[in-house]
């Protein structure tokens, strides 16, 4: 290896482990969901909502072999920057890391870079946010600090799963679409099965967009799911008329 490829990997690897949290806890939220929660007191660790950090676990956690990908991955914080603690929500699959990440106890220190992603809220636009699965964190997190202080945005939120047991945050997001003035919620599941769900079944669509939204012009669509489904989102929506300017993709892959 040359020296200065050296240095650039010195200088990649010191930036994802730039910060050093502890693991306080971890909770079932939905099937196949689990909540984990991290003390950054003491850390100086500052975010904007919306944003995500590269988690890196520790060294002594390999246990298990880990896989192409390393030990470390990107997560979205679920939570309000104004919150003590750091939140990040994982779907439970057959990686290592993941079930490396399981394994871990209380009180185990990880590793986290400094945050990345857009400042979604410093843009004034209407916003129509449209999530699945686990890309509801980054929203979670902008939902619930617009509410903890009470700003004036104008966002509505189409909410994808399979089931209701897959729908994460739920409870969460009725209570803010009740108490924020310009927040409108529009879950939707998959599930027609499913006879006790109160809102919408079925897939994205273009007639799903028009019936709650109306007009698109002026309005910024950030989509907040897997590549396949943004893929599918961006396309029906430009085929709608809305600008490709108007559209920002949030990966949750």
């Amino acid at each position: 290896m040359l020296c200065s490829e050296s240095n650039q990997l010195f200088h990649y690897i010191k930036l994802l482990k730039e910060y050093k949290i502890k693991i306080t806890g971890k909770e079932l939220i939905c099937e196949n969901t689990l909540l984990f929660t991290f003390e950054r007191t003491g850390t100086g660790y500052k975010f904007l909502p919306g944003q995500y950090a590269y988690f890196t676990l520790p060294e002594k956690s390999n246990a298990l072999k880990t896989d192409a990908k390393g030990n470390t991955r990107p997560f979205s914080f679920a939570g309000s920057p104004d919150k003590k603690e750091l939140l990040i929500a994982v779907r439970k699959n057959k990686s290592a890391f993941i079930k490396n990440l399981l394994k871990l106890k209380p009180g185990t220190d990880l590793y986290i870079s400094r945050p990345f992603g857009n400042n979604i809220l410093a843009d004034n636009s209407e916003k129509i946010f449209i999530a699945g699965g686990i890309g509801i964190t980054p929203v979670r997190s902008i939902l619930e600090y617009v509410y903890d202080n009470n700003l004036n945005e104008k966002i509505t939120l189409f909410y994808f799963n399979k089931s209701c047991l897959q729908t994460a945050f739920l409870s969460d997001l009725e209570m803010w679409s009740e108490n924020i003035s310009g927040f409108k919620f529009i879950p939707v599941i998959e599930d027609k099965d499913d006879m006790e769900w109160n809102y919408e079944y079925g897939l994205f669509s273009a007639d799903l967009i028009k019936k709650y939204t109306g007009d698109t012009e002026g309005k910024k669509f950030y989509l907040f799911g897997s590549d396949r489904m943004n893929e599918f989102v961006k396309e029906t929506i430009l085929n709608e008329g809305v600008k490709p300017e108007n559209i920002i993709t949030e990966s949750s892959e």
